[in-house]
């Protein structure tokens, strides 16, 4: 090959380096560089997902919400769902709970307010990981008004 390569003109070894070096620089680009910056814009891309989802959540916080009151790890959910609605303004609105399995609660509120009702099922999930298996919201006739069906689990 270096025989081949010596027996080559001046211009000709000049062309063939240059396109080497060419080739090196695309290929280190491909295999180094590209799938970084990829990955970066991927990241760039969820984290405003995140700020939208936080922004989104923010907004829906009820305004002046109270913190949730304390409760022991382990408590019943039926203890930890009576104490914490009426903490979030819920009282008078939850008209049934049931258990629902061990770890479980069915949950009925009639004509809860909307922003509050979301704003106890975030606090119920961050400071007891509670969490919402399934829920019905049917709207009434007053605006901001709505009767849910919540089956709620610890996670």
């Amino acid at each position: 090959m270096k025989d081949w390569f010596d027996t080559l003109q001046r211009r000709e070894r000049i062309v063939l380096l240059a396109g080497g070096a060419v080739g090196v620089l695309i290929l280190a680009w491909s295999l180094a560089w590209s799938p970084l910056r990829n990955a970066t814009l991927d990241l760039d891309v969820r984290v405003a997902e995140k700020h939208s989802i936080l922004a989104d959540a923010r907004r829906l916080q009820a305004p002046g919400a109270p913190p949730v009151p304390s409760v022991a790890p382990g408590e019943s959910l039926v203890l930890v769902v009576d104490q914490t609605h009426r903490a979030h303004g819920l009282g008078g609105t939850l008209s049934r709970n049931q258990p629902d399995g061990e770890d479980g609660i069915r949950v009925t509120f009639q004509r809860v307010p909307f922003a509050r009702l979301v704003s106890w099922l975030g606090a119920l999930q961050q400071g007891h990981g509670i969490v919402v298996i399934s829920a019905n919201l049917d709207g009434t006739q007053q605006p901001g008004l709505v009767n849910a069906s919540l089956v709620l689990r610890r996670s």
